[in-house]
């Protein structure tokens, strides 16, 4: 095909299966622009709030020096309230800020925005189904981290666990419920399936389903919980573009998070020396359960396998019907990764992810450990 020749295509109009020099400057700007946005929550999130912590421990043990910062980290560890509080706000700061930016820089005007939160185009049928999908990819992205776990173990690799047990601060638990379950999907919903799906999707739809579901996984910044974002990134960007709504993710995202709190709370509380065995990753004792540990394992894997099998049928019947994202054109395959590899900004944010997601988890200290360490040691 002649890379000059006028073809059409629905979402760009009549253009070149190529685009010339300028187009691809300014194609690369926009991309480069949302590439920012991540940075900015990377920065926020991995540097600024970080600072803070470091030297506000070291204020609250008294003095700039490790050991300073050894006594104030402690005492802020044990004030679960507060703790609790930081940890939360962290993302909170730094993906509003990316959404406020975002919005500003990639110049999405308040029409185009709002009409994300449409209610027409689907049901509820829709959203069960979604949430169906979700769940049943939620216990693939547990069997599947098993095995990578297990392999990465036999190999020596041991990253940090990912604790999110509820504490015994009443207060503490409140606040970090509040932001599981409801604020941190709205947010992230805005954020990776509103500015950054809606600025990439103008040039090849299915590229930017991908990319955002990476991103997505990436941003957790640990395997773990990287299959799992991965896996959900994907149906809830098809269904996100499919009907121009975030409503449908929105609500996928809070039932998904909400079911993983209340599991993990129930093992938690009921069946305390099962649920620490598994949070660290030691050999269970099947013969010395309990019959409480029986019960809560048995509702458990009906819940979660019941729900693995009611997904993939809705992922067959999905797959089988087809007729959920159009095939990319030439002109959009051409306008959309071979393009975005040029950004520098998205490189930088392809590079820090991969850090902070395969290699920092795996190191005894982290990177901020290192430089503190170095001057205040």
């Amino acid at each position: 095909m002649d890379n000059n020749a006028m073809i059409p295509n629905e979402q760009l109009g009549t253009v070149t299966v190529k685009p010339d020099a300028e187009e691809r400057r300014e194609i690369r700007k926009q991309y480069s622009k949302t590439a920012l946005v991540l940075l900015l929550n990377i920065v926020i999130f991995n540097v600024i709030f970080q600072l803070i912590l470091r030297f506000g421990c070291m204020i609250y043990g008294g003095g700039l020096s490790m050991e300073a910062f050894q006594r104030g980290a402690e005492a802020f560890t044990e004030n679960q309230l507060l703790s609790t509080i930081f940890s939360c706000m962290t993302p909170i700061v730094s993906e509003t800020a990316a959404i406020i930016t975002g919005l500003k820089i990639l110049k999405f005007t308040p029409p185009d925005f709002k009409k994300l939160s449409t209610r027409e185009g689907y049901s509820g049928g829709t959203v069960a189904k979604l949430v169906t999908l979700c769940l049943g990819l939620q216990t693939a992205s547990a069997l599947l981290t098993q095995i990578v776990t297990s392999i990465l173990d036999n190999f020596g690799l041991t990253g940090r666990t990912i604790d999110l047990s509820a504490t015994t601060s009443f207060g503490a638990n409140v606040f970090m419920f509040f932001y599981a379950c409801l604020l941190g999907p709205v947010l992230e919903e805005l954020l990776y399936r509103g500015v950054l799906l809606q600025s990439m999707r103008k040039y090849n739809e299915r590229f930017a389903i991908f990319l955002s579901a990476v991103i997505f996984g990436l941003m957790h910044q640990n395997y773990q919980q990287f299959i799992l974002a991965f896996l959900l990134g994907i149906p809830l960007a098809v269904v996100t573009i499919k009907y121009n709504s975030l409503i449908p993710s929105i609500i996928t995202h809070i039932i998904v998070n909400t079911t993983a709190s209340v599991s993990s709370v129930i093992m938690q509380y009921f069946t305390p020396e099962l649920y620490n065995s598994a949070l660290s990753g030691g050999e269970i004792d099947m013969t010395v359960l309990s019959g409480t540990d029986w019960a809560v394992l048995g509702i458990n894997a009906l819940f979660r396998f019941g729900f693995a099998l009611a997904g993939l049928i809705v992922g067959i019947v999905c797959l089988v019907k087809g007729k959920n994202m159009s095939r990319p054109t030439p002109a959009g395959r051409s306008r959309a990764f071979p393009v975005m590899i040029t950004s520098i900004p998205w490189i930088i944010v392809f590079i820090l992810y991969a850090y902070l997601s395969f290699v920092e988890p795996f190191m005894d200290m982290t990177l901020w450990d290192h430089i503190f360490s170095g001057i205040f040691g």
